[in-house]
């Protein structure tokens, strides 16, 4: 577990070091100088400052300036650099975000399409349900038709052969007489 947290936080990128704090101690020394020249009075006419104090004390201040100039350059940096991220990160979630609205409508759409496609299976399975029926029926019906013409052939042919059968009786009763005769 420990191990992971490590890789993690090697592998995200670490972001550059703030020039801030040095910047803001290389201020404090200069304000402690400006401090030190301020204090010295090196004048022959009592407690004033000399013209070279006054001019170590102005240099001070201007070394203060300079740097105030480049913390607050740093500073405006900073918050570029922030406002950039920020702006990477909201176009990365707006670009995820109109992603997953494209992926939601494709899907949603293919969806759609599935339902229809179902629909159009079950109407096309419903009709072929119906003819299925309407040829069994008519199976049905011509096997019926088949079977009672069979039938009726075979009454037909048991009626004949009985036909046949009296009519050779018939003949046969016909011709015993005459025989008896002779």
């Amino acid at each position: 577990m420990k191990l992971l947290l490590l890789l993690l936080l090697l592998q995200q990128p670490t972001p550059p070091e703030s020039p801030l704090p040095r910047l803001i101690q290389e201020r404090e020394t200069l304000v402690r100088q400006y401090e030190a020249a301020n204090a010295q009075r090196n004048s022959l006419f009592g407690n004033k400052p000399s013209k070279k104090d006054l001019e170590e004390v102005v240099t001070a201040l201007k070394g203060i300036i300079r740097k105030d100039t480049e913390i607050v350059q740093a500073v405006k940096d900073e918050a570029l650099r922030t406002t950039a991220g920020i702006v990477a990160e909201r176009q990365q979630v707006q670009q995820q975000a109109s992603v997953a609205q494209s992926d939601q409508s494709t899907t949603r759409e293919r969806f759609y399409d599935l339902q229809r496609q179902i629909a159009n299976l079950e109407e096309r399975d419903r009709v072929r349900s119906k003819k299925l029926a309407a040829a069994e029926a008519e199976a049905r019906e011509a096997t019926q038709a088949r079977t009672s013409r069979e039938l009726l052939a075979v009454g037909l042919g048991l009626l004949s052969a009985g036909l046949l059968v009296y009519v050779g009786r018939l003949r046969g009763q016909r011709r015993a007489p005459a025989r008896r005769k002779k």
